[in-house]
């Protein structure tokens, strides 16, 4: 029979210690850490899906004209909506009968209960972590949808948010290939790429990217092409251990997740990581499994990352 006293002491402990938790999690990632800064991890009320949306086309009434022509009253259909699943990220936190009878006594058990929370944090922290980067096939399909479904190596096929990019044009990312554009790869030709792809990514009047995420062997290209006497750029990312230069209006910063060869611009303003429930991480009750010598309590989280806007961000591949 399940002790209530003690299914309590769990649940409640773990609690006090989502937050904390939580904020870890975002602070161990700079595109986490921004989209905290600007807003953009949202809790979501309910509905069955995530939905965002979506501007496609410009509003054709608008023209100049003579004080007595007539007003352009065409309707228009210029805003559809694009829909992310949602994605469930669990992880479990036990206690064995033997860790309670070693550990008696409330806080001798609320220790204990936070050093197992400190395991799940760095789980959680490297789980994220990658599949901020992923194609959202993994897992079965089960992950999260990252970088390389919402900002795509081949922007003109698949389909995003329920849209098909083969399709619609408005829905693509920009693309910079080295392949394509007849360029090798190296520290002499990365920011001549970086400037084209930025220029790329400003499809739209005041829209510029603020991050530059790049994988060991771009990001290496570009440190070695900067001058000595440029320095971190935030000292934000500086003081959590993430090497980072100002490139323009934007950071640039090292991410082990990313793939080698790869480099994003990221506008924060126009990607968003979304979820249900009362926090972004929620412990459900401890309960005593029946064949079980221990207690167990879910950690689970329903999210998913989304974009409102596909063109203003850039991705480059060779």
């Amino acid at each position: 029979m399940t002790n209530p006293n003690i299914s309590q002491l769990i649940t409640t402990t773990l609690e006090s210690q989502v937050p904390k938790l939580v904020d870890n999690v975002l602070n161990n990632h700079p595109l986490l850490m921004k989209m905290k800064e600007k807003g953009n991890i949202i809790k979501e009320s309910g509905g069955a899906s995530f939905q965002e949306k979506i501007s496609y086309a410009a509003n054709g009434t608008v023209q100049w004209q003579g004080e007595y022509d007539t007003f352009d009253t065409t309707p228009q259909d210029v805003i559809t909506t694009a829909e992310f699943s949602q994605k469930i990220l669990s992880g479990t936190v036990t206690m064995t009968d033997k860790e309670m009878k070693q550990n008696a006594g409330k806080e001798r058990i609320v220790n204990l209960l936070e050093s197992k929370m400190k395991v799940l944090e760095s789980s959680l922290q490297n789980e994220l972590g990658s599949a901020i980067y992923s194609d959202g096939t993994g897992s079965g399909g089960d992950e999260i949808g990252g970088l390389q479904s919402l900002i795509a190596d081949d922007p003109t096929t698949g389909t995003v948010g329920g849209i098909n990019r083969a399709t619609y044009t408005f829905w693509r990312n920009q693309l910079y290939d080295f392949s394509v554009e007849s360029v090798t790869p190296s520290a002499t030709t990365i920011q001549s790429a970086m400037n084209e792809l930025y220029r790329r990514c400003q499809v739209q009047q005041g829209e510029l990217p603020d991050l530059v995420a790049a994988g060991t062997t771009y990001f290496g290209y570009y440190e070695d092409s900067l001058q000595t006497i440029q320095r971190l750029s935030d000292p934000n990312l500086g003081k959590l251990g993430f090497n980072n230069y100002a490139y323009k209006g934007a950071t640039a910063f090292y991410d082990p997740e990313c793939a080698d060869a790869r480099m994003y611009f990221i506008n924060s303003s126009h990607i968003f990581l979304k979820f249900l429930g009362k926090a972004l991480l929620e412990p459900g009750e401890a309960t005593r499994p029946v064949n079980q010598y221990a207690w167990v309590t879910p950690m689970t989280s329903l999210l998913n990352m989304t974009v409102d806007n596909s063109r203003v961000h850039g991705v480059m591949i060779a």
